[in-house]
């Protein structure tokens, strides 16, 4: 196949029996978006046996028992080999043989977080299957895209204001938006088109919401409203952890406006060429939150969040309590 193509673009057009796709990447749920209609088709369309193994596991006799379709015993199959960036050298051989004179009865599906292309066998592989990115977005564009792609397919309008204020409040994280836009959906009933109304609504009242009045406290530097939205999150199943990162990436997109600012570089530049990680909506908000900061507080600010973080790994007390003890701190060092 030699081709490419991000999971975001896959389709049921491309599912077929004796295809070979293979999974680049470490979003599990894009994975999942793509694993499971594979698995749904090929079951209904062909019955398939579906079978799991683990490259960190299997050993080359064993992988290629499981490929072989020569066997009495055999049927048709669907090959799940997750973790496959562990496969060492004999397994990577035995997987290459295989695709290279792939069965019309077995389909197969490798998992891998990063391989290696410039090995031969992997370069083998790449060449006989069809490659699916699975990414994390990196920006507010790529769920951009992912939301344009999920909405045509379901047949769902959305008008333009809606879309930018869903984008805004939501993570970046396909797992979590897919999540927010399935309650949004079920919000406006048997609606097929998403007002701006409906979005205040939906994710007024989502964690998301909380999300975003997290970072407008620690914007104004409201260590009162800080506090309550850390109790918000954690009271909403949050991690200790999942908030902490929360901490880490306002301070980091900070950081990076007062930088520019030190650099001359004009808050309309920064805003429409610095900021990818941020939601057009965002930026403007951002751009005020930095007014708040000194750029001189960010070698104590980073200080207290690496003291936080290892605090959080090693147990050392609750998370809510190294939380709101993070959040005093920072304020105060920004006094």
């Amino acid at each position: 196949m030699a081709d490419g193509i991000t999971a975001t673009a896959f389709s049921s057009a491309k599912i077929g029996m004796g295809n070979t796709y293979l999974l680049l990447g470490t979003d599990a749920w894009l994975m999942d978006s793509v694993i499971d209609p594979i698995r749904a088709k090929l079951k209904k369309e062909h019955g398939v046996d579906v079978v799991t193994v683990y490259g960190d596991e299997i050993k080359a006799p064993q992988l290629n028992d499981v490929l072989d379709t020569l066997s009495i015993f055999s049927t048709q199959k669907l090959v799940l080999l997750r973790n496959a960036e562990a496969l060492k050298v004999p397994e990577q051989k035995v997987l290459a043989s295989y695709v290279t004179s792939p069965s019309e009865s077995q389909s197969l599906v490798i998992v891998a977080a990063k391989v290696d292309f410039r090995l031969a066998a992997w370069k083998s592989i790449r060449q006989h299957s069809l490659e699916i990115t699975c990414d994390p977005p990196r920006s507010a564009y790529n769920l951009k895209l992912w939301l344009d792609g999920v909405l045509t397919k379901d047949g769902i309008q959305m008008e333009p204001r809606a879309q930018e204020l869903f984008l805004s409040r939501i993570e970046l994280d396909y797992a979590s938006a897919y999540n927010e836009l399935q309650k949004l959906v079920l919000l406006t009933g048997a609606k097929n088109r998403i007002s701006l109304a409906d979005v205040e609504r939906s994710v007024g009242t989502s964690r998301v919401g909380t999300m975003a009045d997290f970072y407008r406290a620690l914007g104004r530097r409201d260590l009162k409203a800080t506090l309550e939205t850390v109790q918000r999150m954690l009271d909403s199943e949050w991690e200790p952890l999942q908030v902490f990162f929360q901490f880490n990436k306002f301070y980091g997109a900070i950081h990076k406006i007062l930088a520019l600012r030190k650099a001359h570089i004009t808050p309309a530049e920064i805003s429409a060429k610095h900021l990818p990680e941020l939601y057009p909506e965002q930026r403007k908000e951002y751009l005020g939150f930095a007014e708040n900061y000194r750029i001189a507080a960010f070698k104590q600010i980073y200080a207290i969040l690496l003291e936080t973080d290892s605090g959080l790994k090693l147990s050392v007390a609750s998370g809510q309590t190294l939380l709101e003890l993070c959040a005093v701190r920072i304020m105060t060092a920004c006094a």
